[in-house]
Protein backbone atom coordinates (compact mmCIF):
# COMPACT_ATOMS: atom_id res chain seq x y z
CA UNK A 1 0.00 0.00 0.00
CA UNK A 2 3.08 2.12 0.74
CA UNK A 3 4.17 1.37 -2.23
CA UNK A 4 1.01 2.57 -4.28
CA UNK A 5 0.31 5.49 -2.31
CA UNK A 6 3.76 6.62 -3.12
CA UNK A 7 3.45 6.30 -6.68
CA UNK A 8 0.03 8.30 -6.76
CA UNK A 9 2.16 11.17 -4.72
CA UNK A 10 4.45 11.35 -7.16
CA UNK A 11 2.61 11.22 -10.71
CA UNK A 12 -0.14 13.74 -8.80
CA UNK A 13 3.26 15.82 -7.48
CA UNK A 14 4.88 15.84 -10.76
CA UNK A 15 1.81 17.02 -13.53
CA UNK A 16 -0.66 18.53 -11.08
CA UNK A 17 2.51 20.12 -9.09
CA UNK A 18 3.96 21.77 -12.01
CA UNK A 19 0.31 24.01 -12.06
CA UNK A 20 0.42 24.24 -8.29
CA UNK A 21 4.18 25.98 -8.37
CA UNK A 22 2.54 28.58 -11.05
CA UNK A 23 -0.63 29.29 -8.82
CA UNK A 24 1.39 29.74 -6.18
CA UNK A 25 3.37 32.16 -7.21
CA UNK A 26 0.75 34.34 -8.54
CA UNK A 27 -0.57 33.87 -5.26
CA UNK A 28 2.26 35.24 -3.53
CA UNK A 29 2.62 37.93 -5.44
CA UNK A 30 -1.00 39.03 -5.54
CA UNK A 31 -0.67 39.30 -1.93
CA UNK A 32 0.75 43.05 -2.80
CA UNK A 33 -1.65 43.04 -5.66
CA UNK A 34 -3.34 46.71 -4.57
CA UNK A 35 0.41 47.99 -3.90
CA UNK A 36 1.72 46.44 -7.54
CA UNK A 37 -1.35 48.20 -8.81
CA UNK A 38 -0.47 51.84 -7.43
CA UNK A 39 2.91 52.00 -8.38
CA UNK A 40 2.19 50.20 -11.53
CA UNK A 41 0.04 53.63 -12.53
CA UNK A 42 1.42 55.90 -10.40
CA UNK A 43 0.54 59.08 -12.54
CA UNK A 44 -2.94 58.00 -11.70
CA UNK A 45 -3.30 56.24 -8.69
CA UNK A 46 -1.83 58.15 -6.31
CA UNK A 47 -2.24 61.55 -5.03
CA UNK A 48 -0.12 63.91 -2.79
CA UNK A 49 -2.28 64.87 0.21
CA UNK A 50 -2.02 68.67 1.10
CA UNK A 51 -0.53 69.63 4.34
CA UNK A 52 -4.06 70.79 5.76
CA UNK A 53 -5.50 67.73 4.33
CA UNK A 54 -9.20 68.65 3.75
CA UNK A 55 -10.84 65.96 1.14
CA UNK A 56 -13.84 67.25 -1.20
CA UNK A 57 -17.00 66.06 -0.88
CA UNK A 58 -18.00 62.39 -2.87
CA UNK A 59 -20.64 64.59 -4.94
CA UNK A 60 -17.82 66.65 -6.05
CA UNK A 61 -15.52 63.64 -6.56
CA UNK A 62 -18.64 62.23 -8.60
CA UNK A 63 -19.32 65.02 -10.56
CA UNK A 64 -15.51 65.24 -11.99
CA UNK A 65 -15.82 61.66 -13.03
CA UNK A 66 -19.41 61.77 -14.59
CA UNK A 67 -18.07 64.77 -16.72
CA UNK A 68 -14.72 63.27 -17.81
CA UNK A 69 -16.97 60.09 -18.70
CA UNK A 70 -19.14 59.88 -21.91
CA UNK A 71 -22.55 60.78 -21.89
CA UNK A 72 -23.47 57.77 -22.35
CA UNK A 73 -21.77 55.71 -19.65
CA UNK A 74 -23.45 53.63 -16.74
CA UNK A 75 -22.06 54.57 -13.40
CA UNK A 76 -21.42 51.25 -11.33
CA UNK A 77 -19.10 52.09 -8.27
CA UNK A 78 -17.27 54.77 -6.75
CA UNK A 79 -14.52 53.56 -3.81
CA UNK A 80 -12.81 55.18 -1.23
CA UNK A 81 -9.38 55.88 -0.96
CA UNK A 82 -7.72 53.24 0.80
CA UNK A 83 -4.78 55.77 2.23
CA UNK A 84 -4.08 59.36 2.16
CA UNK A 85 -2.09 59.08 -0.93
CA UNK A 86 -4.64 57.18 -2.80
CA UNK A 87 -7.02 58.19 -5.64
CA UNK A 88 -10.83 57.38 -5.30
CA UNK A 89 -11.82 55.53 -7.66
CA UNK A 90 -14.95 55.65 -10.62
CA UNK A 91 -16.23 52.69 -12.47
CA UNK A 92 -18.65 52.92 -15.14
CA UNK A 93 -19.36 51.08 -18.71
CA UNK A 94 -20.06 52.00 -21.88
CA UNK A 95 -21.10 50.20 -24.80
CA UNK A 96 -18.63 49.36 -27.54
CA UNK A 97 -19.26 49.57 -31.36
CA UNK A 98 -18.17 45.61 -31.34
CA UNK A 99 -21.42 45.17 -29.17
CA UNK A 100 -19.24 44.48 -26.66
CA UNK A 101 -19.32 46.51 -22.64
CA UNK A 102 -16.37 48.36 -22.16
CA UNK A 103 -15.33 49.24 -18.21
CA UNK A 104 -13.45 51.90 -17.51
CA UNK A 105 -12.20 53.07 -13.67
CA UNK A 106 -11.14 56.79 -12.91
CA UNK A 107 -9.04 58.04 -10.77
CA UNK A 108 -10.02 61.56 -9.00
CA UNK A 109 -7.80 63.43 -6.30
CA UNK A 110 -10.20 63.28 -3.31
CA UNK A 111 -8.18 66.67 -2.53
CA UNK A 112 -8.82 68.16 -5.45
CA UNK A 113 -11.53 66.87 -7.17
CA UNK A 114 -9.65 66.63 -10.28
CA UNK A 115 -9.48 63.65 -12.42
CA UNK A 116 -6.00 62.08 -12.41
CA UNK A 117 -6.77 59.64 -15.80
CA UNK A 118 -8.87 56.53 -16.81
CA UNK A 119 -7.97 52.75 -17.66
CA UNK A 120 -9.99 50.18 -19.08
CA UNK A 121 -10.84 47.62 -16.69
CA UNK A 122 -12.14 45.18 -18.94
CA UNK A 123 -13.36 45.35 -23.01
CA UNK A 124 -16.14 42.33 -23.22
CA UNK A 125 -14.71 39.42 -22.17
CA UNK A 126 -10.98 39.40 -23.70
CA UNK A 127 -9.11 38.96 -20.60
CA UNK A 128 -5.79 40.65 -22.20
CA UNK A 129 -7.80 43.93 -22.13
CA UNK A 130 -7.79 44.08 -18.42
CA UNK A 131 -4.53 46.00 -16.22
CA UNK A 132 -1.69 43.38 -15.40
CA UNK A 133 -3.04 42.62 -11.77
CA UNK A 134 -6.61 41.84 -13.09
CA UNK A 135 -4.97 39.35 -15.44
CA UNK A 136 -3.04 38.06 -12.95
CA UNK A 137 -5.43 37.04 -10.87
CA UNK A 138 -7.22 35.56 -13.83
CA UNK A 139 -4.38 33.05 -14.58
CA UNK A 140 -4.12 32.70 -10.25
CA UNK A 141 -8.09 31.66 -10.26
CA UNK A 142 -8.60 30.05 -13.95
CA UNK A 143 -5.65 29.89 -15.87
CA UNK A 144 -6.34 31.73 -18.34
CA UNK A 145 -8.83 29.44 -19.56
CA UNK A 146 -11.79 31.84 -18.39
CA UNK A 147 -14.52 31.82 -15.67
CA UNK A 148 -16.37 28.96 -17.68
CA UNK A 149 -13.59 26.75 -17.01
CA UNK A 150 -12.36 27.72 -13.09
CA UNK A 151 -13.67 24.10 -11.86
CA UNK A 152 -10.51 22.55 -14.13
CA UNK A 153 -8.46 25.06 -11.48
CA UNK A 154 -10.76 23.55 -8.71
CA UNK A 155 -10.36 19.90 -9.71
CA UNK A 156 -6.62 20.32 -9.62
CA UNK A 157 -6.82 21.58 -6.43
CA UNK A 158 -8.55 18.34 -5.34
CA UNK A 159 -5.68 16.40 -6.49
CA UNK A 160 -3.48 18.34 -4.96
CA UNK A 161 -5.02 17.92 -1.68
CA UNK A 162 -5.29 14.65 -1.68
CA UNK A 163 -1.44 14.52 -2.66
CA UNK A 164 -1.00 16.31 0.47
CA UNK A 165 -2.79 13.90 2.33
CA UNK A 166 -0.90 11.09 0.90
CA UNK A 167 1.96 12.83 1.70
CA UNK A 168 1.54 13.13 5.71
CA UNK A 169 0.86 9.55 5.50
CA UNK A 170 3.71 8.51 3.93
CA UNK A 171 5.91 11.18 6.19
CA UNK A 172 5.68 9.00 8.85
CA UNK A 173 8.59 7.07 9.69
CA UNK A 174 8.89 3.63 9.14
CA UNK A 175 10.13 2.73 12.34
CA UNK A 176 7.42 5.11 14.60
CA UNK A 177 10.29 7.99 15.11
CA UNK A 178 8.31 10.81 14.32
CA UNK A 179 11.37 13.35 15.58
CA UNK A 180 13.12 11.40 12.17
CA UNK A 181 10.68 13.62 10.05
CA UNK A 182 11.33 16.94 11.80
CA UNK A 183 14.94 17.15 10.45
CA UNK A 184 17.56 17.37 8.03
CA UNK A 185 20.57 15.18 8.07
CA UNK A 186 22.92 17.45 6.73
CA UNK A 187 25.63 15.08 7.03
CA UNK A 188 24.49 12.58 5.28
CA UNK A 189 24.34 11.55 1.49
CA UNK A 190 23.02 14.39 -1.22
CA UNK A 191 20.51 11.94 -2.09
CA UNK A 192 19.12 11.95 2.04
CA UNK A 193 19.65 15.77 2.29
CA UNK A 194 16.99 16.49 -0.80
CA UNK A 195 14.90 13.72 0.85
CA UNK A 196 14.87 15.34 4.15
CA UNK A 197 14.07 18.62 2.64
CA UNK A 198 11.12 17.76 1.13
CA UNK A 199 9.82 15.64 4.35
CA UNK A 200 10.40 18.68 6.41
CA UNK A 201 9.37 21.20 4.21
CA UNK A 202 6.44 18.63 3.75
CA UNK A 203 5.52 18.93 7.13
CA UNK A 204 6.08 21.73 8.23
CA UNK A 205 3.91 23.34 5.41
CA UNK A 206 1.18 20.81 5.44
CA UNK A 207 -1.18 22.50 7.52
CA UNK A 208 -1.06 25.70 5.36
CA UNK A 209 -1.11 24.18 1.92
CA UNK A 210 -4.27 22.28 2.83
CA UNK A 211 -6.15 25.64 4.12
CA UNK A 212 -4.86 27.54 1.13
CA UNK A 213 -6.12 24.17 -1.02
CA UNK A 214 -9.41 23.95 0.62
CA UNK A 215 -10.29 27.33 0.38
CA UNK A 216 -9.42 27.62 -2.85
CA UNK A 217 -11.23 24.72 -4.10
CA UNK A 218 -14.28 26.16 -2.20
CA UNK A 219 -14.18 29.34 -3.19
CA UNK A 220 -14.31 27.83 -7.30
CA UNK A 221 -16.75 25.76 -6.15
CA UNK A 222 -19.02 28.13 -4.43
CA UNK A 223 -22.32 26.69 -4.94
CA UNK A 224 -21.11 23.09 -4.23
CA UNK A 225 -19.71 24.80 -0.95
CA UNK A 226 -22.75 26.77 -0.33
CA UNK A 227 -24.85 24.01 -0.52
CA UNK A 228 -22.62 21.61 1.81
CA UNK A 229 -22.14 24.43 4.60
CA UNK A 230 -25.66 24.84 4.57
CA UNK A 231 -26.54 21.06 5.36
CA UNK A 232 -24.72 22.18 8.83
CA UNK A 233 -25.78 25.88 9.52
CA UNK A 234 -28.26 28.57 7.69
CA UNK A 235 -26.89 30.40 4.93
CA UNK A 236 -29.36 33.32 3.27
CA UNK A 237 -29.44 34.19 0.08
CA UNK A 238 -27.70 37.33 -0.91
CA UNK A 239 -29.07 40.45 0.25
CA UNK A 240 -31.71 42.17 -1.39
CA UNK A 241 -31.15 45.94 -1.09
CA UNK A 242 -34.94 46.93 -2.43
CA UNK A 243 -36.30 49.44 -5.50
CA UNK A 244 -35.59 53.17 -5.40
CA UNK A 245 -39.12 54.79 -6.43
CA UNK A 246 -39.20 57.18 -9.13
CA UNK A 247 -40.10 60.57 -8.27
CA UNK A 248 -41.93 63.00 -11.17
CA UNK A 249 -39.03 65.82 -11.86
CA UNK A 250 -37.00 64.23 -8.66
CA UNK A 251 -33.31 64.47 -8.56
CA UNK A 252 -31.48 61.80 -6.78
CA UNK A 253 -30.53 62.83 -3.32
CA UNK A 254 -26.60 62.34 -3.88
CA UNK A 255 -23.73 59.99 -2.88
CA UNK A 256 -23.17 62.49 0.44
CA UNK A 257 -26.48 61.99 1.43
CA UNK A 258 -26.55 58.07 0.68
CA UNK A 259 -23.70 57.98 2.89
CA UNK A 260 -25.10 60.14 5.76
CA UNK A 261 -28.10 57.60 5.65
CA UNK A 262 -25.66 54.57 5.66
CA UNK A 263 -24.06 56.38 9.22
CA UNK A 264 -27.22 56.00 10.51
CA UNK A 265 -27.35 52.28 10.38
CA UNK A 266 -23.43 51.80 10.92
CA UNK A 267 -21.60 55.16 12.69
CA UNK A 268 -18.18 53.59 12.81
CA UNK A 269 -16.12 51.83 10.40
CA UNK A 270 -14.62 53.73 6.96
CA UNK A 271 -16.38 54.07 3.98
CA UNK A 272 -15.59 51.37 1.30
CA UNK A 273 -17.44 52.06 -1.64
CA UNK A 274 -21.16 53.27 -2.81
CA UNK A 275 -22.42 50.92 -5.39
CA UNK A 276 -24.37 53.46 -7.42
CA UNK A 277 -27.64 53.54 -9.21
CA UNK A 278 -27.74 52.73 -13.05
CA UNK A 279 -31.40 52.60 -13.48
CA UNK A 280 -34.28 54.97 -12.35
CA UNK A 281 -35.26 52.24 -9.69
CA UNK A 282 -31.37 51.31 -8.96
CA UNK A 283 -30.45 52.26 -5.87
CA UNK A 284 -27.34 53.43 -3.67
CA UNK A 285 -25.56 50.75 -1.91
CA UNK A 286 -23.21 52.02 1.35
CA UNK A 287 -20.29 49.72 2.02
CA UNK A 288 -18.65 50.61 5.83
CA UNK A 289 -16.08 49.01 6.70
CA UNK A 290 -15.54 47.67 10.41
CA UNK A 291 -12.20 47.44 12.30
CA UNK A 292 -12.59 43.67 12.98
CA UNK A 293 -13.80 42.51 9.51
CA UNK A 294 -11.26 39.07 8.71
CA UNK A 295 -11.07 41.06 4.32
CA UNK A 296 -10.45 44.22 3.94
CA UNK A 297 -11.05 44.48 0.10
CA UNK A 298 -14.99 44.10 0.41
CA UNK A 299 -17.45 44.55 3.57
CA UNK A 300 -20.16 42.93 4.26
CA UNK A 301 -21.07 45.64 6.11
CA UNK A 302 -23.55 47.50 3.74
CA UNK A 303 -26.93 49.64 3.58
CA UNK A 304 -29.31 49.92 0.39
CA UNK A 305 -30.52 53.94 0.15
CA UNK A 306 -33.31 54.82 -2.14
CA UNK A 307 -31.67 57.66 -4.24
CA UNK A 308 -34.72 59.95 -4.20
CA UNK A 309 -35.92 59.19 -0.53
CA UNK A 310 -33.02 58.65 1.34
CA UNK A 311 -34.81 56.12 3.20
CA UNK A 312 -32.81 52.78 3.93
CA UNK A 313 -34.34 50.12 1.69
CA UNK A 314 -32.09 47.24 3.24
CA UNK A 315 -28.84 46.51 5.62
CA UNK A 316 -26.45 44.00 5.66
CA UNK A 317 -24.88 43.35 9.15
CA UNK A 318 -22.04 40.62 9.31
CA UNK A 319 -22.40 40.86 12.98
CA UNK A 320 -26.05 38.56 12.30
CA UNK A 321 -24.32 35.92 10.34
CA UNK A 322 -24.88 32.34 11.18
CA UNK A 323 -21.55 30.31 11.67
CA UNK A 324 -22.42 29.09 8.26
CA UNK A 325 -22.11 32.89 6.53
CA UNK A 326 -19.17 33.52 8.53
CA UNK A 327 -17.14 30.36 7.55
CA UNK A 328 -17.98 31.83 3.24
CA UNK A 329 -17.24 35.11 4.80
CA UNK A 330 -13.44 34.05 5.67
CA UNK A 331 -12.65 32.21 2.86
CA UNK A 332 -10.97 34.77 0.68
CA UNK A 333 -9.54 36.41 3.63
CA UNK A 334 -7.79 33.07 4.89
CA UNK A 335 -7.01 32.48 0.94
CA UNK A 336 -5.26 35.44 0.52
CA UNK A 337 -3.52 36.53 3.96
CA UNK A 338 -5.73 39.50 4.45
CA UNK A 339 -7.09 38.32 7.45
CA UNK A 340 -3.72 38.40 9.13
CA UNK A 341 -3.55 41.90 8.57
CA UNK A 342 0.10 43.50 7.45
CA UNK A 343 2.02 40.37 8.32
CA UNK A 344 -0.39 38.09 5.78
CA UNK A 345 0.91 39.23 3.24
CA UNK A 346 4.97 38.77 3.73
CA UNK A 347 3.26 35.15 4.92
CA UNK A 348 1.42 34.94 1.86
CA UNK A 349 4.20 35.45 -0.77
CA UNK A 350 6.49 32.83 1.46
CA UNK A 351 3.88 30.56 1.77
CA UNK A 352 3.47 31.19 -2.55
CA UNK A 353 7.30 30.07 -2.98
CA UNK A 354 6.16 26.91 -0.64
CA UNK A 355 4.60 24.37 -4.03
CA UNK A 356 8.06 25.44 -5.80
CA UNK A 357 10.56 24.42 -2.51
CA UNK A 358 8.43 21.16 -3.14
CA UNK A 359 8.63 20.66 -6.72
CA UNK A 360 12.17 20.87 -7.28
CA UNK A 361 12.90 18.91 -3.96
CA UNK A 362 10.50 15.88 -5.22
CA UNK A 363 11.82 16.23 -8.69
CA UNK A 364 15.37 15.49 -7.42
CA UNK A 365 14.02 12.73 -5.66
CA UNK A 366 11.89 11.11 -8.33
CA UNK A 367 15.17 11.45 -10.80
CA UNK A 368 17.40 9.96 -8.47
CA UNK A 369 15.07 6.83 -7.62
CA UNK A 370 14.79 6.88 -11.70
CA UNK A 371 18.18 6.35 -11.52
CA UNK A 372 18.26 3.22 -9.61
CA UNK A 373 19.77 5.08 -6.86
CA UNK A 374 18.85 3.05 -3.50
CA UNK A 375 16.78 4.95 -1.14
CA UNK A 376 18.15 6.63 2.30
CA UNK A 377 18.86 3.64 5.17
CA UNK A 378 17.03 4.50 8.71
Amino acid sequence: MRRSFLRLHQIIGLFAGALFVLIGLSGGVLAFREDIDEWLNDSIMRVEPPAQASPKSLNEILAAAVAAAPPDAKLERLTAPRHARAAAAVTYMVDAEDLESDFYETFVDPYTAQVKGRRLLLHGDKTFSQPFIQILLAFHSTLLLGANNAYLVGSVGVLLLLSVLVGLYLWWPRNGDWRLGLKVKWGASRERIVYDLHRCFGIYGAAILLVMLLTGVAMIFKPATRGVTALFSPVRADPDFGRSKPITNGAPIGVDAAVAAADRIFPDGRLHWVLLPSTPTGVYVVGKQSRNEPSRSKTFRNVGVDQYGGEVLGVQDRSGFTAGERFLEWLFPLHSGEAFGEIGRPLTLLIGLLPLVLYVTGFLRWRQRRRGRAPPSF
